[in-house]
C-alpha cells in the first residue's frame, strides 16, 4: 500500500502556529487572513500589546520618590485589569516597585548623611577605534546622554589628572554612622 500525500488544501485551513519542537497546531485555522485559530491568534494580538514601558513609566518621576512608584503601580493595575500584561509579569514589576520603595529611606539617609553616588572619574582614555576623540568628549557628565559639563573654551584649558579624580571617588567618610538596618522605615 502506497502513502499518500496530505492534501496541500486541508493543510493550508490548519493553523499555521508550529512549537519551538516542529510540530504544527492542530487546530483549524479561525481566520484565512491570519492563518491561525482562536487561540494562537489571541496570543499575537496580546503580543503586539506587550509593549508597556510608555504606560507603566508615566508621571512615575523616574521611580526616585514614593509618589512617583505609586503612579506607576497605579498604572500596572490598570495594564493588569485591561489584560494588556499577564498577572505573571504584573507579579514581577510589582515586585521590584516593592524594592524600590524598600531603598528610598537609605537613600535619604545617605543623603542627608552627605554621601552622594561616586560618579567614575572622567579621564581621557582612547582605544584604537576612539583615537580622532577630542578633549571635549573626554569631559562628558556620565548618563547625562553626552551634555558636556562646561564649554568647549573651558574644556582646552582644564586637564583632569587620574590622582585628581580620586577625591571625587572616596566620598563616603566613615565617620558618620550607618543607618540602622533593624529600623522600619517611615
Amino acid at each position: 500500500m502506497k502513502l499518500q500525500a496530505a492534501n496541500p488544501s486541508a493543510l493550508s485551513t490548519r493553523c499555521q502556529f508550529y512549537t519551538p519542537s516542529g510540530r504544527q497546531c492542530r487546530l483549524f485555522a479561525s481566520d484565512q487572513n491570519s492563518l491561525l485559530c482562536s487561540h494562537h491568534l489571541a496570543i499575537e494580538k496580546q503580543k503586539d500589546t506587550s509593549n508597556v514601558y510608555a504606560p507603566l513609566i508615566r508621571n512615575s518621576q523616574g521611580l526616585q520618590t514614593a509618589q512617583g512608584i505609586n503612579y506607576s503601580l497605579s498604572n500596572l493595575y490598570e495594564l493588569l485589569a485591561k489584560n494588556h500584561i499577564s498577572p505573571r509579569r504584573a507579579a514581577v514589576l510589582a515586585y521590584i516597585n516593592s524594592l524600590l520603595l524598600r531603598t528610598l529611606p537609605a537613600i535619604d539617609a545617605d543623603n542627608a548623611a552627605g554621601i552622594t553616588y561616586p560618579a567614575s572619574p572622567l579621564l581621557n582614555v582612547s582605544t584604537k577605534n576612539e583615537a580622532t576623540d577630542s578633549v571635549e568628549d573626554s569631559n562628558l557628565v556620565p548618563g547625562s546622554d553626552s551634555l558636556p559639563q562646561s564649554s568647549p573654551d573651558e574644556t582646552s584649558t582644564q586637564k583632569i589628572k587620574p590622582d585628581s579624580a580620586s577625591a571625587s571617588h572616596n566620598t563616603w567618610d566613615p565617620s558618620i554612622p550607618e543607618p540602622d538596618p533593624r529600623k522600619k522605615p517611615s
